[in-house]
């Protein structure tokens, strides 16, 4: 008994190393996924496409990544994160080899297909590691983690990645980042292991032993505690899909008057507060020892900075100020990680992971397309030459939706059971988290 409260420490030790290591791949595939935006011109130039078939070739890496998520939660589940995340490290980084040494476009659009697979383990199973490390009070603290890990890999994919592709060119660029993608999965494999000396994990009843891979997804799916934070999630992640990749820059091109440049460096500030807020509603989660409050007040606070920014006429500097607000205050939603693991046992967190991570990249389908819809049926015909122009008031009209679906998702917490590991009602209570939904 006197030896359990240092071994739990150095397992504890052992176990943010463990996670770090997997958030070490996951910001590395977060610099593959944004390259593209330093490389246009070397793109278009090397493969000899045009803009709509550059649009293609990068977009199947987002194919693969979605494809993916079920059949890799699944697996995951079962066999362990450690070979998947080093088999994804070094996919990538072949991915990374083909990519720069081909003109061939069907080749090109292959690599980038690989790319898309291996990035798909990386947030699944870094929280799988945590989930199977580390205590489950700490898993709001892997996700914030892995989160910030993420975002230095997108601003590593900036300007730093453009600086090297400026000196040595492409195919010398993709090169050094295969080589990057090789040393991580070799670290990964001296450091991780599926298999701690404590196991957090809960023990599951007889029923759920060496059960079927798809009694499993069926399990989730039936769990209407696991829709509810999976919509939730999908909800929040609006802004950043349709702001920050989409719909951000034109709206503030029209409505300001601004240059792109100065549009893409308010829209980028998004970004920046996103890095601080993950780490943020993590900690404030545990301290506070509540999942809801925190993702109610994630949701509020982003309800009102997008209806200042799309109501107001607002000088520039404070746009800069609400878009860091808005970016800080969205990571709430990556409390849904968490709040999934809590509400699944944790054998099956890979595929509840995935199942979330599903339904939020759904966001990208279902609102792309209605916010353009939109925009069109508020425009009012008028066109530059051949190409219509949008007003201000068209872009308004469309993206009041944001907002709207905001305040949708602090409804939905009102269905959401408090899953933070000390304060969630217990079984024995009468409660069972997974059927009941209040």
């Amino acid at each position: 008994m006197p030896e359990t409260r240092p071994n739990t420490r150095k397992q504890n030790m052992r176990g943010w190393l463990v996670v770090a290591s997997g958030a070490l791949f996951y910001m590395y595939q977060f610099m593959i996924r944004v390259s593209p935006n330093v490389m246009n011109d070397e793109l278009l130039s090397n493969f000899a496409i045009d803009s709509a078939g550059l649009g293609v070739m990068v977009g199947v890496y987002y194919w693969a990544y979605a494809s993916v998520q079920i059949p890799l939660g699944i697996t995951m589940d079962r066999l362990g994160p450690r070979l998947f995340l080093c088999a994804a490290a070094v996919l990538c980084a072949v991915a990374c080899l083909i990519f720069g040494n081909t003109s061939s476009t069907i080749i090109g659009g292959m690599a980038r297909f690989l790319m898309g697979m291996g990035s798909a383990c990386g947030l699944i199973g870094t929280i799988k590691l945590g989930t199977i490390w580390l205590e489950p009070r700490q898993i709001a603290k892997v996700t914030g983690m892995t989160m910030v890990f993420g975002t230095a890999g997108a601003a590593l994919g900036g300007i730093p990645l453009e600086l090297i592709l400026r000196r040595v060119g492409f195919d010398t660029t993709m090169e050094l980042l295969g080589v990057v993608g090789i040393a991580i999965g070799f670290l990964i494999y001296l450091i991780v292991n599926d298999h701690p000396p404590i196991d957090h994990h809960e023990e599951l009843p007889d029923i759920y032993a060496n059960e079927h891979p798809f009694t499993d997804i069926m399990r989730v799916m039936k769990t209407p505690q696991a829709w509810v934070v999976a919509i939730y999630g999908m909800l929040m992640y609006i802004p950043i899909t349709a702001i920050g990749s989409a719909w951000g820059v034109p709206f503030l091109e029209s409505s300001q008057n601004l240059s792109e440049l100065v549009a893409v460096s308010i829209v980028s500030t998004m970004f920046f507060g996103a890095a601080l807020g993950s780490p943020f509603f993590a900690f404030l989660s545990d301290h506070i020892k509540s999942r809801r409050v925190p993702m109610f007040i994630g949701s509020a606070v982003t309800a009102i900075v997008w209806l200042c920014i799309f109501v107001l006429d607002l000088p520039m500097y404070y746009l800069y100020a609400l878009f860091f607000l808005g970016g800080f205050a969205y990571t709430a939603k990556c409390l849904t990680f968490a709040s999934i693991c809590e509400v699944m046992p944790l054998q099956i967190s890979g595929i509840s992971l995935a199942f979330v991570n599903m339904i939020v990249m759904t966001t990208g389908i279902i609102f792309h397309p209605l916010i353009g819809a939109l925009v069109d049926a508020h425009w009012d015909g008028q066109k530059l030459g051949d190409v219509p122009f949008y007003s201000a008031e068209d872009y308004r009209f469309a993206l009041m939706i944001i907002p709207v679906f905001l305040l949708i998702s602090g409804f939905i917490l009102l269905l959401m059971k408090e899953t933070h590991p000390e304060r969630k009602i217990p079984k024995e209570y009468g409660v069972n988290p997974d059927t009941d939904i209040f």
